[in-house]
């Protein structure tokens, strides 16, 4: 036994020694010699046999003696005592810790209780502040369907809010914010009904009614459910997330029960309505929509969010343990890539977002044999129509759409989309994707020294930005706008 181990043994210290005469000590002693160190140790452990009322205090000196004794083991266990008793955790910034900062114990602390900033907390706080902004940006569309609009704005508003919970917590700054705690659980049963009334807003033209509020019922039962939880004090909701308090386990539970149950039977009633659909369409030998496509990839991602949810909740809700940490990432991952494509799309395909798109369409394939529409009627429609395209060129203005296009015809969106459906084979938006490239390529045609730039010609006929151009160009052409020139180039030359 070293001699610093066989004099801090023989340290004797009286069993009555108050807390104040043990600070005493600490003044009188220099802090700095390993020796006085290992003494202290003894004293501070003795006045925890003894129960001392200051213990907590006793807790916190000796968690720093041990670490600057470079003691991990043991500064780990008085550390976790000392927080757990004050949910205190800015101890872990003093200074003595830097001894033991390379050591195991160390890390998991600080893992654990320090904030955590990495790249992808960055990421994922950077999506939800994305989903945050669509949610509000979406609703300022004109021209839409407002039902439509606020139900995928409330969609992507709830994963926003879940993705920026996980934010808080992985890194750490929930214990800053203690009301944060399961923030996002109050609206845990609100995404199978979001998307469900947005698919039938954009399937059927749905307009809600009063006996949908029903559909809502379950989350408000969740809420007075949880209610209790939600009105604890900060210092009691710190100790449930420091796991120092377990009684409210149940809440987890049952939020993940409830969540899952939720998940499964809008995906089943959506998988529906996506099946009748596609039926009436098929029937009708009615041509693939975009939209169809959209509502169809929309879909598959919210399967894949509730495997991922069933294989994250498991661990977490505390129904299945010791599973990689990783899994923790896999929800949010998927709540992103959502959050992200949603996004994407109202960029490089705003018209999804902005108008009903092809909504009229779709419904009109049980219309159009009940249409009040003569065959005279139809031809003078279509004749306009053509003269409005040839002659006044209606494509090249950027917020042309079906109803400014029936005003022109001066007839119903209902007749001007049946007009472009029989008359064309095509859907209003395909019409003016075909004749805004069609007059794109006759200027690349006529620019043969190859001077005009892109995105003045995407302005020129009616687009509003680079990427839907040449986006709508590859569609009609197989060539993008740059592939188009360089080609024209080359048969100058």
């Amino acid at each position: 036994m070293s001699n610093k181990l066989v004099a801090a043994s023989s340290f004797h210290v009286s069993p009555h020694l108050f807390l104040t005469q043990i600070d005493s000590l600490i003044e009188q002693k220099n802090i700095s010699n390993d020796m006085t160190q290992l003494e202290l140790l003894v004293l501070y452990k003795d006045a925890l046999i003894e129960k001392h009322p200051d213990s907590v205090k006793i807790f916190k000196e000796l968690a720093i003696l041990n670490a600057n004794l470079n003691q991990p083991k043991d500064a780990y266990t008085f550390t976790k005592k000392y927080i757990d008793n004050t949910l205190d955790v800015s101890i872990l910034n003093n200074g003595a810790y830097d001894v033991i900062s390379d050591s195991d114990e160390y890390n998991e602390l600080s893992e654990y209780y320090l904030l955590q900033i990495d790249w992808l907390t960055f990421l994922f706080l950077y999506v939800s502040l994305i989903g945050f902004f669509f949610t509000i940006i979406i609703n300022f569309s004109k021209k839409s369907n407002k039902y439509a609009k606020l139900f995928i704005s409330g969609f992507v508003g709830v994963h926003s809010l879940f993705i920026l919970e996980f934010v808080l917590f992985i890194s750490n700054i929930q214990y800053q914010i203690p009301h944060s705690y399961l923030m996002a659980s109050v609206v845990a049963l609100l995404y199978g009904p979001l998307l469900y009334f947005y698919f039938k807003s954009v399937t059927y033209g749905f307009k809600f009614r009063k006996v949908d509020l029903l559909h809502f019922l379950p989350t408000l039962i969740l809420i007075v459910y949880l209610f209790p939880m939600y009105s604890l004090s900060s210092n009691e909701k710190m100790e449930i997330m420091l796991e120092i308090d377990n009684s409210y386990n149940t809440y987890r539970y049952v939020i993940f029960i409830t969540k899952v149950v939720s998940l499964a039977i809008y995906a089943i009633l959506i998988g529906r309505l996506q099946y009748t659909q596609r039926k009436k369409e098929i029937n009708a030998e009615h041509k693939e929509q975009p939209i169809d496509k959209w509502k169809r990839i929309i879909y598959r991602i919210h399967i894949i969010y509730l495997i991922s949810y069933v294989i994250y909740g498991l661990p977490v809700s505390g129904l299945l343990l010791d599973f990689p940490y990783f899994i923790n990432y896999i929800q949010v991952s998927t709540m992103s890539i959502m959050v992200i494509y949603l996004a994407y799309m109202a960029y490089v395909q705003p018209e999804i977002f902005k108008y009903e798109y092809a909504l009229k369409d779709v419904m009109s394939l049980e219309k159009y044999q009940k249409s009040g529409l003569t065959n005279a009627l139809s031809q003078e429609l279509k004749e306009n129509l053509i003269k409005l395209f040839v002659e006044e060129k209606v494509y090249k203005e950027n917020n042309i759409n079906l109803e400014v296009l029936s005003q022109r015809l001066n007839t119903t969106r209902h007749n001007t989309s049946q007009i472009i459906n029989e008359h064309f084979n095509i859907n209003f938006f395909e019409l003016i994707n075909k004749f805004r490239i069609k007059e794109a390529i006759s200027i690349f045609k006529e620019d043969v020294h190859g001077s005009l730039n892109i995105i003045d010609i995407a302005y020129e006929v009616g687009y509003n930005n680079k990427v839907t151009f040449n986006k709508a160009f590859k569609k009609e052409t197989s060539q993008t706008p740059s592939e188009f020139i360089n080609s024209q180039l080359k048969k100058v030359k």
